[in-house]
Parts: C-alpha cells; structure tokens; sequence
C-alpha cells in the first residue's frame, strides 16, 4: 500500500481520482469538492467501475478504511495511495495552506 500526504495531494489534486469511501451520511455531513463517493460497501461489494486513467487517491474520515479501501483495488491492478489521516488530516492542511479559512475549517472538523 502507498500512503499519499495530504499536502502532497494538495500540490497536484489533479493528478487523482479521489475517492471517499465513508458512509452516505458521513458524505453529505462534509466532503472534498473534488471527490468521487464510493461507499467501502460497494467497493467490497464490486457494485463499482472505478476510472483507472490515473492514479485513485482513497480517503476516509481517518485513514483505516481508505486503507482497506486500497489494498483492495492495488489486487485488481489498480494504481492506489491513501490518503494518510483521512478528511479530518486533510481539512488541517487545506487551512494550513490557505485553501480555507480557520473558522471554515473549524466547522467542516465539527461535521466530521
């Protein structure tokens, strides 16, 4: 499995796919702009082709699922990273990169 830092990620979002794999609810409550919802449910499930003309960027709210996530579709060949801590790593570095204000990232934390 290849972690992926957030702050990397974001120096070149679009060189993935990002796909987060939390629960419906857990989506609507905050989700990156830029992401693709794919339920772990229905990627354990198959239910799902998946782009595979770049690399897949996998994130969860923390980090575990996007791991299962990953080493998953690395066995059908996909080119897979995880994105390491999830949403709540990555609405940290959003604000620390000056992608979102400190009070817009206080808020999106209280909805993860």
């Amino acid at each position: 499995m290849k972690n992926l830092l957030p702050a990397d990620y974001l120096s070149n979002p679009s060189r993935y796919h990002l796909i987060d794999v939390r629960s419906d609810m857990e989506w609507e409550a905050c989700h990156d702009e830029g992401a693709m919802h794919v339920p772990l449910t229905a990627l354990l499930d198959e239910q799902v082709h998946l782009p595979s003309d770049k690399p897949i960027a996998l994130i969860c709210r923390t980090g575990g699922r996007s791991a299962r996530a990953c080493e998953l579709l690395a066995q059908s060949g996909l080119e897979t990273y995880n994105l390491v801590g999830g949403m709540r790593a990555l609405v940290m570095a959003k604000k620390e990169k000056g992608i979102i204000t400190p009070t817009e990232c206080e808020k999106q934390m209280e909805r993860l």
